[in-house]
């Protein structure tokens, strides 16, 4: 009976702290984007000097500011470098991608990186390359 009572005293609070708040979301206006390159090999990468990096080089090619809201990389010995500005329309800018290859054994890679931005779709960046 307690339990009864309790819930019915509880349940319209918990109703009351999911309603929706009034506040309006200001949408972001939709970029556009175009890479020169979205794959680059490195070749050969020797385990002695195991770093190396390349600029996937990207222009705005929208009428809206593009931002980079963001990278995501598929492994911890890869990492991105991208604008934390609007990149204005017409204008180009780079995201640096580092392969880091330090303590791990002679492989071949291949690594993806995913670039979120306000355009309508991410884009898939990959490197690849042979650690010997």
């Amino acid at each position: 009976m307690k339990k009864i009572l309790f819930i019915i005293i509880i349940f319209p609070f918990l109703l009351s702290s999911c309603k929706r708040s009034n506040r309006s979301i200001k949408r972001m206006p939709i970029a556009e984007i175009a890479f020169n390159d979205t794959l680059y090999h490195f070749g050969d990468i020797s385990l002695d000097t195991p770093i190396d990096s390349f600029d996937f080089v990207f222009k705005n090619t929208g009428k809206e500011k593009l931002v980079v809201l963001g990278v995501q990389t598929s492994c911890r010995c890869t990492y991105a470098v991208y604008p934390h500005h609007p990149i204005n329309p017409g204008e180009q800018s780079y995201i640096r991608v580092t392969y880091d290859g330090r303590g791990r054994s002679a492989e071949y890679f291949r690594k993806s990186i995913k670039v979120i931005t306000n355009a309508p779709k991410d884009i898939i960046l990959q490197i690849e390359g042979n650690l010997k």
